[in-house]
């Protein structure tokens, strides 16, 4: 049974595997890491099935709230998410102790009832709507985020921020905006506005149709060739003047929770790392493969050992789903883009290079002959 659990969610000196084989458990297992010796004051329950509802939700994952965000099925209450709310034991927010966001069935309401348990509903007929009822339940901010609410794949790393600040996010078409998307804004003062994804995703049109609304203070597009580079420089970004953004691009030991485009609702799972703890950005991989484009930043922001030894501050990294969904291989890869012994070891392979070569001449006249000698024989 270890040798099992060892081989699909193996460790790493730098990483940490939430293991799981679904979105469900995959937000039990961030909740359980999160939430260890706190309470939160609520639980955001979304369906599993339903990324957009999830990336709504993040802004409610920030304080005052302070909640943990658990999936589940649409129409029944997922036995594991049942049992990590009864651990968790939510304190309440205003009294409330289950938010449930988007497309959920009322049974579900109903049931966690039964326990005791108060529950509040959001939604809207979809989810342009439920996110645009978020905003007027965050109440303090200075800050949106503007994604498409059609491809998820160049906005999913816009909860990890939103969890982290609790900025809202909001949707967009392609080549128009909705009509809830409009009025929401139109509440705002001075709202500062920040567009993540490509022309692709977000044509110039709506960003220019959004520069003509009269309180927004800051219009920032956030964008790259592939949602790889969208995640990096949204990784980088940072407005001083907003405060907006990470800000990760100084060297320095930083954490970061790598996730898939293949996986969304696991990846999006990860948002809670943004929250608390190490209070990470989103960096996107393969399910087998590290894009070159994380393993360069990466690399541009890590410590540079001391030729000593490797000291204080380290690189971490989460990464979510067993390794059905992110491979082994992969986990290496970032184990060695994070490590800062990887580094100092090569630095020192160069340094004794001319010492290794005389201690192998010296090595060739032992009694050492075969390559798996036996340890006493080196002692002889």
């Amino acid at each position: 049974m270890y040798n099992n659990i060892k081989e699909v969610c193996p460790l790493t000196s730098n990483t940490t595997r939430v293991c799981s084989s679904t979105s469900v458990d995959a937000s039990v297992g961030v909740s359980k890491i999160v939430f260890t010796h706190m309470k939160p004051n609520a639980v955001i329950l979304v369906n599993k099935n339903k990324v957009f509802d999830a990336i709504a939700a993040a802004a409610l994952v920030h304080m005052p709230i302070d909640a943990s965000i658990l999936f589940t099925d649409g129409n029944r209450l997922s036995k594991e998410t049942l049992i990590e709310i009864r651990r968790l034991c939510p304190k309440g927010y205003k009294g409330i102790h289950v938010i449930l966001v988007g497309n959920i069935s009322n049974n579900i309401a109903i049931e966690l009832n039964h326990y005791g348990l108060k529950t509040y509903g959001i939604s809207g007929r979809n989810s342009y709507e439920t996110a645009c009822k978020i905003p007027s339940i965050r109440k303090d901010f200075e800050n949106i985020l503007i994604v498409s609410g059609e491809n998820f794949s160049e906005g999913i790393m816009t909860p990890y921020w939103s969890a982290h600040h609790g900025d809202p996010i909001l949707y967009v078409k392609k080549d128009s905006i909705p009509h809830c998307t409009i009025e929401s804004i139109k509440k705002m003062h001075d709202i500062n506005v920040y567009i993540v994804g490509s022309s692709k995703t977000i044509s110039k049109a709506v960003e220019e149709d959004l520069g003509k609304l009269d309180n927004i203070k800051n219009l920032t597009r956030i964008d790259g060739e592939n949602p790889y580079e969208i995640a990096v420089n949204f990784a980088k970004y940072k407005n001083p003047k907003t405060e907006f953004g990470w800000g990760r691009n100084y060297v320095d030991g930083h954490a970061f929770t790598f996730g898939t485009l293949s996986h969304p609702m696991d990846t999006l799972a990860g948002m809670l790392f943004a929250h608390m703890g190490k209070h990470t950005p989103l960096l996107l991989i393969g399910d087998n493969a590290v894009p070159p484009v994380v393993q360069k930043y990466i690399k541009s922001i890590k410590p540079i050992p001391p030729k000593d030894m490797p000291r204080p501050p380290f690189m971490h990294g989460f990464i979510i789903g067993d390794t059905a969904h992110i491979t082994y291989t992969s986990q290496v890869k970032i184990e060695e883009i994070l490590s800062t012994d990887h580094e100092m070891m090569e630095m020192n392979n160069m340094s004794n290079m001319s010492h290794h070569v005389n201690e192998a001449e010296n090595l060739s006249h032992s009694k050492i002959t075969c390559r798996f000698c036996d340890i006493t024989d080196i002692f002889d």
